[in-house]
């Protein structure tokens, strides 16, 4: 049996965050991040368990009382745990696998979050499979239909620093071999100011059901984006027209209240979790248009959260999470 990415609307029996650490790059917004992961947390706590991985327990402890999940003590270099955490496949049995984590390239130390996937095996899911696999990719930068065919950007798989693909068949073929990839929607374009990833496509381009992908339009033509963002709607109109494809609104122009640089906001980077979407928000006009969006195109409940603090580290939601699919349930349907 071919193994398989399962979508995110499918059973979760679990979404993981990982707590800010003093000595990581927080700086003046730890204390503000800190309280807004908790609130996020309780909000998806309320559809699916939540587990906090804490590796500051004497910054934790601060705000340990407000929340609702259970905790895991392990070491970390960072909260974004979409990228460093294991991506679960199933196959008749389920499978956490553990790619290579190097911090988006080699951009920053990630030593401690590279070993994460194994710790969070050994402590939490002992009974199911573990694999450890050489090739760089981080959660983010992949989106599953759960039906084989997977959505990712070719700025960021054929990036330097990762594995040096030298074609994007090569990167395709790494995808069928180890999640089962039927097909590969590749975008070329789309990518956000201020983002670290190289254009992660959870920033810009999400499956939100089997038959519909949500998408972050383009800017005002004042932009310097908008050009860009402009060819990504040309090319998932032309490359995913089986596809039912939905518009989310430009964010704005989000500023960091630090010093002033602009910051990759983005509506695309939402998490779906047992049937409500939660929905980043950043204190701007378009908030109610985004959430009013996602309402009127899925089947879901939508919440919004405040990720105003966590884009100050150019992350939001999605990038702060990562979910593990209800095998259980999933082997039963």
């Amino acid at each position: 049996m071919m193994r398989r990415l399962p979508a995110e609307w499918e059973p979760q029996q679990m979404v993981l965050f990982s707590f800010p650490r003093r000595a990581g790059d927080w700086g003046e917004v730890l204390d503000a991040a800190s309280e807004a992961m908790i609130e996020a947390a309780n909000a998806v706590q309320q559809v699916c368990p939540t587990q906090m991985v804490v590796g500051d327990r004497e910054h934790y402890t601060r705000y340990a009382d407000r929340y609702a999940g259970s905790v895991s003590f392990l070491p970390t270099d960072d909260c974004w745990i979409r990228d460093s955490g294991p991506i679960t496949v199933v196959n008749g049995t389920p499978t956490l696998l553990d790619f290579t984590f190097n911090g988006w390239g080699g951009k920053f130390d990630a030593r401690r979050d590279n070993e994460l996937p194994e710790r969070l095996h050994r402590e939490l899911f002992p009974t199911a499979g573990y694999e450890r696999i050489a090739a760089v990719l981080e959660g983010g930068s992949i989106e599953s239909d759960g039906r084989g065919t997977l959505l990712t950007t070719s700025r960021c798989l054929l990036s330097d620093g990762r594995n040096d693909y030298k074609d994007k068949a090569e990167a395709a073929d790494m995808l069928q071999r180890n999640l089962g990839a039927e097909r590969v929607i590749w975008l070329d374009y789309g990518e956000l100011l201020g983002d670290d990833t190289d254009a992660h496509i959870d920033t810009v381009a999400r499956f939100l059901d089997p038959r519909t992908i949500a998408y972050v339009g383009p800017p005002p033509t004042s932009d310097p984006q908008h050009a860009d963002f402009s060819a990504m709607k040309r090319q998932l109109e032309s490359q995913a027209n089986d596809y039912q494809l939905v518009e989310l609104p430009w964010a704005g122009q989000v500023s960091s209240r630090l010093d002033g640089h602009r910051l990759p906001a983005s509506y695309a980077n939402f998490l779906i979790s047992n049937g409500t979407i939660f929905v980043p928000t950043y204190g701007t006009e378009a908030d109610q248009s985004a959430l009013d969006i996602l309402a009127d195109h899925g089947s879901y409940r939508v919440v919004g959260v405040n990720c105003l603090p966590f884009v100050e580290q150019h992350g939001a939601l999605h990038c702060l999470t990562m979910h593990i699919p209800d095998w259980k349930q999933l082997t039963k349907s």
